[in-house]
């Protein structure tokens, strides 16, 4: 965790970090065991920053090839995955591997809850005071104060009521 930016009163379990001179942890967070903070390039082409007072459950992955971010007060339950990752299959004669791999930003904005095994995709922003159920795979953005869920997550209702 050398070269990590570590918070105050910030909690880490086992936290597997990849390049973590280019993760940035706020203050008053807690990441439990076998989370996994992975930005996918040196040369600091990728960041991953987290808010402050931000729970992350255990076996969490954050892959990341661009920048993520996680706004302040927020819970992202355990088993979630965030992928910003899009592999290139256009071309028949070439293999997937060796395709073109393109990467989008992901965000999570403040007040957040993803709840367990939830799967964020390439290009979503997740607005402030969202709540995402368990198990969702979200793919494209979500308004402030909606409820979302489902595969893929679709719009349950408004928290303003």
């Amino acid at each position: 965790m050398r070269g990590a930016q570590i918070g105050s009163n910030t909690f880490l379990g086992r936290v597997m970090m990849e390049l973590p001179e280019q993760i940035k942890l706020g203050n008053d967070c807690h990441l439990e065991d076998q989370v996994r903070l992975r930005p996918g390039g040196a040369w600091q082409t990728s960041s991953i920053t987290i808010g402050n007072n931000t729970f992350i459950g255990h076996s969490t992955q954050i892959n990341i090839g661009s920048n993520f971010k996680i706004g302040d007060n927020c819970m992202i339950a355990p088993l979630c995955v965030f992928t910003d990752a899009n592999h290139g299959f256009e071309d028949l004669n070439t293999p997937m591997k060796a395709q073109k791999c393109t990467y989008i930003p992901i965000e999570v904005k403040d007040d957040v809850w993803i709840g367990a095994g939830s799967i964020i995709l390439s290009g979503v922003t997740i607005n402030k005071g969202v709540v995402i159920a368990a198990g969702s795979v979200v793919n494209k953005s979500v308004p402030e104060n909606e409820i979302w869920g489902g595969i893929p997550a679709k719009k349950i209702k408004s928290r303003l009521q």
